[in-house]
């Protein structure tokens, strides 16, 4: 029962934050300023936990007089600077392909910091992954550098970078401290960390309507608190493993959503890239 639980939990965890990318470009969409957006989003997830969750584990004060928690608080807000202005300017579905490279980048920046060595499995998912994100990017048609999809895609490449960095070198704290403390130390520092970029915004109204703010609340409740708190349950009775079916999850929730929301565009290269990426997001995320 529990580990039927556990794996219910974890679909659902997929299943939510897969429909972030969408919800986010819905948002921007109506002009809400992405780092007003961002904010908003981390601030009212973050009074959640407060409220919600700080007598279950969620919070350790005495996380934050750690450098390294706030080093990856830092690196997190970066990427979500990056994804927020880099949805602005590509399409839905890119970003979800995209961003779920981090997968991908994971073993490579495992071997490197933590001298993690990766199998053929690993490898051929890592390759067969960069070269279906080649293939989405160019859709197998030459491209211009000053092309706004192109530096939107590069901005979301650089989000699942951060997200490749968040994850390694947060391991060894979440390995002495425990998921949930962690989870909400980052909430909070990340939170605080995007405060100043805000001054990005200038000169972008604010005109916050009511379908804005439903976006807003969609964010905070399901895609952000909702979906760590079931992903964090998932955690508990189930393998390692088994929980990494999250992340084909995710992209495929989010790319289908936005082909229906958006009609994103797809030719034969940029969906065989697309194909290549879940593929290798697969291959890694199921390697021993």
């Amino acid at each position: 029962m529990a580990q039927r639980d556990g794996l219910i939990a974890t679909l659902l965890a997929g299943v939510l934050f897969g429909t972030s990318v969408p919800v986010i470009k819905l948002g921007l969409d109506m002009n809400i300023p992405p780092e007003l957006f961002v904010e908003l989003r981390f601030a009212i997830a973050s009074g959640l936990i407060l409220l919600l969750f700080r007598g279950r584990g969620w919070v350790q004060w005495d996380l934050f007089k750690s450098r390294a928690i706030w080093t990856v608080g830092l690196i997190n807000a970066a990427g979500y600077v990056t994804q927020f202005q880099g949805q602005v300017l590509t399409t839905s579905s890119n970003a979800a392909l995209i961003i779920s490279t981090a997968a991908l980048m994971i073993p490579l920046l495992s071997l490197v910091y933590v001298r993690e060595r990766m199998g053929g499995r690993k490898i051929a998912g890592v390759v067969t992954g960069f070269v279906g994100t080649a293939l989405v990017v160019t859709r197998g048609q030459a491209f211009a550098l000053e092309n706004s999809e192109f530096v939107g895609d590069i901005l979301i490449l650089a989000t699942a970078v951060t997200i490749a960095l968040v994850f390694v070198l947060s391991k060894s704290i979440v390995e002495r401290r425990g998921g949930r403390p962690v989870t909400g130390a980052l909430l909070l520092t990340t939170t605080i960390l995007l405060l100043p970029t805000i001054l990005l915004d200038f000169g972008h109204p604010a005109n916050l309507t009511m379908t804005a703010w439903f976006y807003i609340s969609y964010l905070v409740v399901f895609a952000t608190v909702g979906a760590y708190y079931y992903f964090m349950k998932g955690l508990e009775t189930v393998s390692p493993t088994v929980s990494s079916i999250i992340l084909p999850i995710e992209v495929v929730v989010a790319v289908a959503l936005s082909v229906i929301l958006f009609n994103d565009p797809f030719n034969l290269y940029s969906g065989t890239g697309a194909a290549l990426i879940i593929t290798g997001v697969v291959l890694v995320s199921t390697a021993a």
